[in-house]
């Protein structure tokens, strides 16, 4: 009952939509209404008699019209207004209120009436009064609250009056007017209960509009064009009997196919009426000879049927055809077109809807699976803070409260279901505290911060607030980083080397390692109150310098190379800076370049400066137009000193004729360039007096003796110079030439002084032409060998010595003492060296006997650290067996490096060779030098055999050589025999073998082996 006369609701879409439509048509039948009313009042108002109170017959009823005339007016200011569901629900509680208000006014005033009037005049005032209320409630039919409280109101109390009147047509008027209002009542029900259809329909018919967005206006038109079908739909009825003659049809028929009412009639045949809708154009979509048997076939007429035809028109006419008892029938024909439309544009609107719906499902799916492929982790919250959205990453990170993970959990419940489970480590012990804190950062329109979580990960969160009130939130996986940042801070603190970081802005000191502390000198506090600029202490003397000058606590400067990065810093732009103390590496580099451009032993100028000072006076010479001389100084007899005293002696002698040279030079530059050599530049005029003066001076500081270990050594000095510009103009010619007379200069004896002269100028080039025609004589095939034989002091030939010799093409036969010292000079004695010995291998393993050959090494061969090598590969690729090679050495190469001169003899002996000490005798002859390197023979120097017979001196040297040799179990060989006395002192003291001209000189291959031959039928 109570829902009968409610308003309706505004919280359910249809409940609007039927409000807004109430509330239309109630717009358009209101001011009807209150017309109604208005004449209802005035005509009551004249049927009463005079006698009743004006009260009663003016001032009531005016009051009431006064109240309906307002009520027309708003109402109709009200009807070109724009209105919401909400706009309509108000003005319907109003028409409620009022409806309440008028009809219990006129009930009041119209009981009052049937006080006071005649009985006769109470039917007639009934009557009216009953019409107005019918009135009332059909206007307001469209809104049953009002229609019924009208019917309950003003028209119940009426008819139960006349019903207790007594009199019996009263009584009749009262039970009519009762049954009269039941089925108003109903029919008010009813037809609001198809309006309510009708609404919902149409609202149903929006919604699948507003669902087809893409088809939104076409759906609009078509709702529109539903509409007005809907409200003016009906049907054409037509009957035919037996006859095919019409009995009856109704007007939509002849609209529907467009009939003239006047050519249609009752009685008309079905032909007929079938050629004039040919005429008109209103036939189906067939001949009329198809039409008509089709339309009168026997399935047709006598089954029931539902067919949709389409006429030529344009029209879709839906036909259901009953057949009738005598083979008659009654059809109803819907226009259907409007519908057929509709629910083909419905049918369009619904699959673009549903088009619109997949488009937006695979949009969302899309939208998903893309946030699954960021590697950050996203969660979407709307404007009531509930969880709508997330991604693969942010189940990831916060797995432990995956279970709240669902769509429409709230942020506060999805936090303490995390708390709950142990999700925030760093909560555990105040978790009220932190939540406080977490909720309130989460409410901040935005805010970032760093999360700890399980497994000692690290995130860092984003929140932003969206426009409708919602949030977006962040979080990215900064557990490397801030394992970057531990391993840095440790990196930091622990490294070795001073580390700081100082504000990019202000270059303030903000964090200091304790290496910089220790290294500075400063306490930490004191480093953090200082800025970079402070550690300074000047600049670098040179502008290419690669480090800066800082100075320590105490004031000491150092030197350090400054590594700077970019970083952050506490929220904060600064850098990190690494000081790499190169102080001790600088002076190290300074004393490296020095040794570079220095005599280690002597500490003058080396060779590399010798070149620099001498290309810059040769420059300044040629601007100034000055002279300069240059002095080549040697040591007479150095080498003997060396020999004699070792090397330890001969560095001491080296280092004070440095000192002296130095002395008195008084300025002019010596430079030592190599072993007992120096070289003077004096530019001080006039040349070449005063440089002649300067090496003679030089000469003086050496008259006195030099005392090294008790040992008073007399040393001498010979000087060649040569001047520029006028002995050479570029600084190898003007060296060259002053060696060439530092050359003559020891050729004429001590202590020799001698200036560059163009005679001197051809031995050089003499000595230059000879040296580069060395150079390829072993490949042009110039050198070639020949051989001494060695014997037996019984007679047998032992062996030969391979014995290197020159044929120039041009010169002749050059003897080995003339090019051997150039070959040395110039270094192309290497090369020399090892054809010598590859030949002599190669035709000593093509002799049929197996005689021995012996083969001279050279001082600079055998300095090689690959001698052993050479010699396997010689005895390799020639396939001599190397117990049949026998290797010379001079005493003076093997003093030179004692523990080297061993391990080199070692290495030749682990090969099978033999070795045989050459010159022995003329050298430094020591005893533990025999006992110490592994030889095989040693061999007596010519000097001491040819004396032999002259002088008892070298009989008594050769005696204690053999008796020395004999005792170390060392056969000896003399070299130098050239007589028979020599031969018969030689064999008398014990000799081992001989060699020289009374034997045999070298020859060539080809008479070395046709003497063999002789020696052995003289031996046989």
């Amino acid at each position: 009952m109570r829902a009968a006369f409610s308003v309706g609701s505004t919280t359910d879409p249809l409940g609007r939509s039927l409000l807004v439509e109430q509330f239309r048509v109630l717009r358009k039948q209101v001011p009807v209404l209150y017309a109604v009313l208005l004449i209802d009042s005035i005509s009551v108002g004249l049927v009463l008699p005079s006698n009743v109170s004006p009260w009663l017959r003016f001032a009531v009823p005016a009051l009431l019209l006064a109240i309906c005339m307002v009520r027309l007016i708003q109402w109709l200011r009200l009807s070109g207004v724009e209105f919401t569901p909400e706009h309509a629900y108000r003005e319907l509680v109003r028409t409620r209120v009022v409806a309440i208000v008028l009809n219990t006014g006129f009930v009041l005033w119209i009981l009052a009436l049937f006080g006071v009037v005649d009985p006769e005049l109470r039917a007639p005032v009934a009557l009216l009064v009953f019409m107005g209320c019918v009135g009332t409630a059909y206007c307001l039919g469209s809104f049953p609250p009002a229609s019924l409280l009208t019917m309950i109101i003003a028209g119940t109390p009426i008819a139960t009056v006349l019903l207790l009147s007594g009199d019996g047509m009263m009584i009749s008027l009262g039970i009519n007017l009762l049954l009269l209002l039941l089925l108003l009542g109903r029919m008010i029900s009813t037809n609001f209960r198809s309006f309510v259809q009708l609404v919902g329909t149409h609202g149903r018919l929006a919604e699948e509009g507003d669902r087809a967005r893409v088809a939104e206006k076409t759906a609009m038109a078509v709702a529109e064009r539903f509409d007005r079908a809907l409200n003016n739909m009906s049907q054409g009825l037509c009957f035919f009997d037996e006859d095919q003659c019409l009995i009856v049809c109704n007007r939509q028929y002849l609209e529907i196919y467009d009939l003239d009412p006047d050519a249609v009639h009752p009685g008309m045949k079905l032909n007929d009426i079938v050629d004039l809708r040919y005429a008109v154009g209103s036939a189906p979509r067939m001949s009329k000879e198809d039409y008509l048997v089709w339309r009168n076939s026997s399935p047709v007429i006598t089954e029931d049927s539902d067919t949709t035809v389409e006429l030529t028109n344009g029209r879709i006419v839906r036909i259901r055809h009953r057949p009738m008892p005598g083979n008659g029938w009654v059809a109803t024909h819907e226009d259907i077109t409007e519908q057929h439309r509709t629910e083909t544009a419905l049918a369009q609107a619904k699959a673009a809807a549903e088009q619109a719906e997949a488009s937006a499902r695979a949009a969302h799916a899309h939208l998903t699976n893309a946030l699954d492929v960021v590697p950050e982790a996203l969660a979407i919250f709307d404007k009531d803070d509930q969880l709508i959205l997330w991604n693969r990453r942010y189940a990831e990170l916060y797995c432990i409260s995956g279970s709240a993970l669902t769509v429409g959990t709230p942020f506060e419940a999805l936090i303490r279901t995390g708390l709950e489970a142990g999700q925030y480590p760093e909560a555990i012990g105040r978790e009220a505290e932190w939540l406080t804190e977490r909720l309130a950062r989460h409410a901040l329109p935005r805010h970032s911060h760093e999360q700890r979580l399980p497994g000692d990960r690290w995130v860092r969160i984003e929140e932003r607030r969206t426009a409708d009130g919602g949030s977006i939130g962040i979080r990215i996986d900064i557990t490397d980083l801030k394992r970057r940042e531990a391993s840095f801070r440790l990196l930091f603190e622990e490294n070795p080397l001073p580390m700081w970081v100082a504000d990019a802005n202000t270059r303030q000191l903000i964090a200091v390692n304790g290496a910089m502390c220790r290294h500075y000198g400063y306490p930490r506090e004191a480093l953090l109150t200082m800025i970079e600029g402070q550690l300074q202490c000047g600049k670098a003397d040179s502008a290419e310098s690669d480090f800066e000058l800082h100075r320590t606590a105490d004031g000491e400067p150092i030197q350090v190379v400054i590594e700077s990065r970019p970083l952050v810093y506490g929220e904060r732009a600064a850098h990190v800076s690494v000081a790499f103390d190169v102080t001790d590496r600088n002076r190290a580099q300074e004393k490296i370049s020095y040794l570079a451009r220095h005599d280690a032993l002597t500490e003058l100028p080396n060779r590399t400066a010798l070149d620099e000072h001498l290309g810059s006076a040769i420059e300044r010479a040629r601007i100034t137009d000055s002279p300069f001389a240059v002095l080549c100084i040697d040591l007479d007899h150095f080498k003997e000193i060396n020999d004699l005293f070792g090397h330890a002696v001969g560095d001491a002698v080296l280092r004070e004729t440095s000192r002296r040279l130095q002395e008195v030079a008084e300025g002019a530059y010596v430079a030592r360039v190599g072993g007992d050599e120096f070289i003077g530049i004096v530019d001080r005029p006039p040349l070449p007096g005063t440089a002649e003066l300067l090496a003679t001076r030089m000469r003086t500081q050496f008259e006195r003796p030099i005392e090294i270990d008790g040992h008073a050594l007399k040393i001498d000095l010979c000087v060649g110079i040569a001047l520029y510009p006028r002995d050479a103009n570029d600084a190898v010619s003007l060296l060259a030439n002053a060696d060439a007379a530092l050359y003559r200069a020891k050729h004429e004896g001590r202590g020799a002084i001698r200036l560059f002269t163009s005679a001197m100028d051809k031995q050089l080039r003499e000595r230059r032409a000879l040296d580069h025609d060395l150079r390829a004589a072993v490949e042009r095939g110039e050198l070639f060998l020949e051989y001494q034989p060695q014997q037996h002091r019984d007679g047998t030939l032992k062996a030969y010595e391979a014995l290197v010799r020159w044929r120039h093409p041009l010169r002749g036969i050059i003897p080995p003492g003339e090019f051997i010292p150039v070959a040395e000079q110039s270094g192309s004695i290497a090369q020399i060296d090892d054809w010598v010995l590859m030949e002599a291998c190669r035709e000593a393993a093509s002799w049929t006997e197996p005689l021995r050959i012996a083969v001279n090494v050279s001082a600079a061969q055998f300095r090689r650290e690959n001698l052993d090598a050479h010699v396997r590969k010689a005895l390799r690729e020639s396939g001599l067996a190397a117990s049949r090679l026998e290797l010379e050495i001079t005493e003076g190469v093997l003093i030179e490096d004692i523990a080297r001169a061993k391990k080199t003899m070692q290495s030749l002996k682990a090969l099978g060779v033999q070795i045989a000490l050459d010159d022995f005798g003329t050298g430094y002859s020591s005893l533990s030098y025999l006992e110490a390197f592994p030889l095989d023979r040693i061999k007596i120097d010519r000097s001491f055999v040819m004396a032999l017979g002259q002088s008892d001196r070298s009989l008594a040297i050769v005696r204690a050589v053999i008796g020395l040799a004999h005792g170390l179990g060392l056969p000896v060989l003399a070299e130098g025999i050239e007589t028979d006395a020599q031969m018969s002192l030689l064999l008398k003291e014990g000799c081992d073998e001989m060699q020289g001209y009374l034997i045999g000189r070298p020859r060539s291959l080809l008479a070395a082996k046709d003497d063999k031959e002789s020696r052995l039928r003289a031996v046989s």
